[in-house]
């Protein structure tokens, strides 16, 4: 009986080791819910430990979004040392791997980390400047023709595809990840273009006073939340970005979800009149039209990537609705030109494709790249063709 009592006894986890645990399980929540829908007892409560015990192992929220983004790149890090020496496509395989293993792993990297305070925060871009300077570092090494900017793009396109959040559901791990290694190591091995492919679309016109009041504060909103997340922005930060009280606003939007939603209709509106009926298009088209469309419309695409959880019910339904067509529409077009590989396959890709497009535009400065038109689109075709 003794012995039954012992094999039955709760594993005492050194303070090291639940600290890693409440940090996996605050990434995963974070993922799911977005920071400021997460609170230390929800954390607390996975752990199934009491909330002041949480707080011997860190202070306050700030500290376990900290302590979640660490654990990402201490992965990161040590996926790399790990693979020191071996061949390029064995890092690619390596990274596939951790990003299959932790899904959260971008989303706390791109749109958590948005709400750490600024000390914090910069370290965290440090850290990952250093991960994504040394991965670039051994693509040169293999490829020493290559720019170190250039080897960086290539890199961040990589990684994007391999961790394009939105794979379908039924695909078995390995295939996803032996189909994203694939994208990601034709990536690593694509040829930049050195002039652009044709005519692009104009760039978009300079900024003008806006038509009327409520122009002016969705304006206004789409660069707040953009910058600091739906949730870190007032209707006072608003209202005083352009000098009127909060409450004013409500003479527009009742709401401050009316206005995420005002946001979510332009983009939704725009892509639709971008993706109106023209015939049957090939790969390229479309992949050059959306290229476009999100060069022209940076931040809200920035907004319609992150932002999402944040609508009511029925507009996710809708959002989501509309992205499974688009990728039906591109997968219809790739599948003739990989009859290899099956329809998740190809819609592996295609989501794959989308992310690289999106995080070319929305990340760093990269957009301003003399020929980042023609880049987006190279690359995001040879994450669905192959090269």
């Amino acid at each position: 009986m003794a012995a039954d009592n012992a094999t039955s006894a709760p594993v005492r986890r050194t303070a090291a080791q639940r600290r890693a645990q409440l940090a996996e399980l605050a990434a995963r929540r974070f993922q799911e819910l977005g920071y400021h829908h997460v609170s230390l007892a929800d954390v607390a409560a996975d752990a199934g430990i009491t909330a002041p015990a949480l707080y011997r192992h860190f202070r306050n929220k700030q500290g376990l979004l900290a302590g979640a983004i660490g654990i990402v790149l201490d992965a990161a890090e040590d996926t790399l040392a790990r693979t020191q020496g071996e061949p390029l496509e064995a890092v690619v395989a390596a990274v596939a791997e951790l990003t299959a293993e932790r899904r959260y792993l971008w989303a706390l990297l791109q749109r958590e980390v948005r709400f750490l305070e600024p000390e914090a925060r910069a370290g965290v871009q440090e850290r990952f400047t250093r991960v994504v300077d040394e991965f670039a570092r051994r693509l040169v090494e293999r490829r020493p023709e290559l720019a170190r900017d250039d080897a960086r793009v290539l890199v961040t396109a990589a990684t994007s595809a391999l961790a394009s959040p939105s794979v379908p559901r039924s695909a078995p791990r390995s295939l996803v990840v032996g189909t994203l290694s694939a994208a990601a190591t034709a990536i690593l091995h694509a040829d930049l273009p050195r002039e652009q492919p044709g005519p692009v679309a104009e760039p978009a016109p300079a900024a003008r006073e806006p038509a009327d009041r409520r122009t002016e504060l969705l304006d206004t909103a789409i660069d707040l939340f953009f910058e600091r997340g739906f949730t870190g922005v007032s209707l006072d930060d608003i209202g005083a970005a352009i000098g009127i009280a909060g409450p004013s606003i409500y003479h527009h939007f009742p709401t401050k979800t009316d206005i995420l939603l005002a946001a979510f209709t332009r983009a939704t509106d725009r892509l639709a009149e971008e993706h109106s009926p023209r015939g049957e298009r090939s790969l390229a088209e479309l992949v050059g039209t959306y290229t476009d469309f999100c060069l022209q419309n940076r931040k809200l695409v920035g907004i319609y990537v992150w932002e999402t959880m944040n609508l009511p019910p029925d507009a996710q339904r809708r959002i989501t609705a509309a992205l499974r067509a688009r990728v039906s529409e591109w997968s219809a077009a790739l599948r003739p030109q990989r009859p290899e590989e099956d329809e998740r396959a190809a819609r592996i890709r295609v989501h794959a494709a989308l992310t690289v497009i999106d995080d070319l535009v929305r990340l760093g400065r990269l957009h301003e790249r003399p020929l980042i038109a023609a880049e987006a689109r190279r690359l995001a075709m040879t994450t669905l063709t192959g090269g």
